[in-house]
């Protein structure tokens, strides 16, 4: 079973708005699952680029996140979203998600001598499991409310003046990079698209375009990307994008 929780979605979800809070929609069946990101995948395009909706997938194979954009399917992991998405069907993302872990194997048959000794309790690995699920119990949280943050939309108020929208564009034109090592994120502005790549990569998943909007985001002017997120513009050399700091290489 799957649990799924979506955020800015309509009660059936057939549409997306800015709702005030995260819509729990309990345990979906396989069946279930895979009807649901068919309707999720028909948005409106101009609802989803206002309302950025999204749903929040707990699986066997943990937590994800996916979104819609151009009638395509999203897939994100939820603990590292500034990992490029991957674009899937919905039976493939189902199949990610609800893969099985390897089943271990059968212990073999304790001896007489082995369950007596076994009688005995350790109090050293009691201990030992006890410290080990309350540091599992306490990055649960911190996993958990990370991702809340990260995935709360922020407030964009889009530019509409010509003249402004030309002016401060020219200015953000260029590529960023986090850093100039193998590995190292960058973020290429161009007229009318952003592309996303790694130092390093040859194409695949880290390489990948977005279209977007310039528009200003806590006072700052930022890029709105359609499926992307918001990628902040602090001066004319520096982007910040999930927290990441990019510095203009040209």
């Amino acid at each position: 079973m799957l649990k799924v929780t979506t955020v800015n979605l309509s009660p059936d979800t057939r549409s997306a708005s800015v709702m005030p809070d995260p819509t729990e929609l309990g345990e979906l069946s396989a069946e279930e699952f895979v009807a649901l990101l068919a309707r999720f995948r028909a948005i409106d395009p101009v609802q989803n680029l206002e309302a950025d909706p999204h749903l929040i997938v707990t699986a066997r194979a943990g937590k994800f996140i996916v979104r819609t954009g151009q009638g395509r399917l999203l897939l994100y992991d939820a603990r590292a979203i500034t990992t490029p998405f991957a674009e899937l069907t919905a039976e493939e993302i189902l199949a990610h998600v609800d893969r099985l872990a390897a089943a271990p194997a059968p212990a073999d048959e304790p001896t007489a001598a082995s369950a007596k000794a076994g009688i005995t309790p350790n109090r050293g690995i009691a201990a030992a499991i006890l410290i080990a699920g309350l540091a599992l119990n306490g990055y649960t949280l911190y996993s958990v409310f990370y991702t809340a943050s990260v995935n709360e939309k922020p407030a964009v108020t889009v530019l509409t003046d010509p003249a402004e929208i030309t002016a401060h564009q020219h200015d953000a034109l260029g590529t960023y990079a986090t850093g100039n090592q193998p590995g190292d994120r960058v973020i290429e502005v161009r007229p009318e698209s952003v592309k996303f790549s790694e130092l390093g990569a040859h194409g695949g998943l880290a390489d990948n375009s977005d279209t977007y909007r310039l528009g200003r985001h806590e006072k700052n002017l930022c890029l709105a990307t359609v499926e992307s997120g918001v990628i902040d513009i602090s001066n004319i050399d520096t982007l910040v994008y999930y927290r990441d700091t990019y510095r203009r290489t040209k």
